[in-house]
C-alpha cells in the first residue's frame, strides 16, 4: 500500500510547509512551477479516485508497468485506500533532472488483519521526471495489479483466509490470516511446503529469504498459534512476468502441526479471486 510503504522512508513532522522548516530538514521549499502543478494534479486525482486521470500523468515506463488504468486503480481499491487531505511540505532536486516532492497525506484504508477501516497520516515521496519536453509522475514501488478477496478454508479448527493478492514484476504476494478456533495450540510452518497455483495448474514457489520485506519473519520462524488467537501475515511467491490475463488461484499452506496430533496436515484455499462487492478500479 502506497502510504504505509513510503511512511517508513519519509516520515516527517507537520512543520515542513515553511522555508525555514524545509531548510532545517535538508529539503527545499516547494517551488511554484509546472512540476508542482503536476504533483498537485496527480494527488487531487488520487484523492477523488479518478485513477484513469492519475494514470495518464505517469511516465511511459510506469504506464507500461501497470498496462492500463484499471490495473493502476486496483492497487488502491484493494486496500480501500483513499486520500482525504494532502499538503506538499518540501522537495529535493531541480528543474533539469527532476524533483522528489514530499506530500503529507491523510488517508483512509482497510486494515486487512482486523477487517476495519483506519485513518493514518504520513509523508510520502512523489517523483517528477522529464519526459518528451515536459514532466511526468514517477511513483514506483507498488504492485501492478491487486485485488481484495475473502477466499478461505479450514481444517482441524484452523481457518486460513486470503485477504489480498498483489502482483509485482516477478513475485505474487498474498495477505493471509490464520485463525485457531480449536482448543489446542497449532504450529504453522508455512515455509515448509506451501505453494500457490493458478487455475491452469501453474505452480508458484514460495520466496524464502532472510529479507524480511519479502519473507514474513514470524511465519518463517514458525507461528505457534494459541486457541482463539489469530495472525495475519504475507506470503510471497516467485513468478515470471505475467500477462494481463485475469487469474484465479489456490493456496496450499503446509505443514500445520496440532498439539497432540499424530501427523501434520495442510489447508488448501481454492477459488482465490476478487471479492464480488469490491468497487471498480476507476471512475
Amino acid at each position: 500500500m502506497r502510504l504505509l510503504c513510503a511512511a517508513v522512508v519519509a516520515a516527517v513532522g507537520l512543520g515542513w510547509g515553511t522555508p525555514r522548516a524545509a531548510a532545517q530538514t535538508g529539503l527545499q521549499p516547494v517551488p511554484r512551477n509546472a512540476q508542482t502543478a503536476l504533483v498537485r494534479s496527480y494527488l487531487r486525482a488520487m484523492q477523488n479516485a479518478h485513477y484513469a486521470q492519475a494514470y495518464l500523468l505517469l511516465n511511459v515506463a510506469e504506464r507500461a508497468y501497470y498496462r492500463d488504468a484499471i490495473n493502476f486503480g486496483s492497487v488502491y481499491v484493494a486496500d480501500a485506500y483513499r486520500i482525504t487531505a494532502f499538503a506538499l511540505v518540501g522537495a529535493r532536486g531541480d528543474e533539469k533532472s527532476g524533483r522528489v516532492f514530499f506530500a503529507r497525506e491523510t488517508a483512509r484504508f482497510r486494515d486487512h488483519a482486523h477487517d476495519v477501516e483506519l485513518t493514518v497520516t504520513a509523508t510520502v515521496p512523489v517523483g517528477v521526471v522529464p519526459e518528451r519536453g515536459g514532466w511526468r509522475i514517477k511513483d514506483p514501488g507498488h504492485p501492478w495489479r491487486a485485488f481484495a478477496t475473502r477466499a478461505s478454508a479450514n481444517a482441524n479448527g484452523v481457518q486460513v483466509t486470503v485477504k489480498k493478492m498483489s502482483f509485482f514484476a516477478r513475485r505474487i504476494e498474498a495477505v493471509v490470516t490464520f485463525v485457531n478456533a480449536g482448543s489446542s495450540f497449532v504450529t504453522v510452518l508455512a515455509y515448509g511446503k506451501s505453494i500457490l497455483h493458478d487455475a491452469a495448474g501453474q505452480p508458484y514457489r514460495i520466496i524464502e529469504t532472510r529479507d524480511w520485506s519479502l519473507t514474513d519473519k514470524t511465519l518463517f520462524e514458525g507461528l505457534r498459534l494459541a486457541p482463539n488467537a489469530q495472525y495475519t501475515g504475507m506470503l510471497a511467491f516467485t513468478c515470471e512476468p505475467l500477462d494481463n490475463t485475469v487469474r484465479t488461484f489456490s493456496l496450499t499452506v503446509a505443514p500445520l502441526l496440532l498439539d497432540g496430533a499424530d501427523a501434520p496436515f495442510a489447508i488448501s484455499v481454492d477459488a482465490i479471486a476478487a471479492a464480488d462487492d469490491v468497487a471498480p478500479a476507476s471512475k
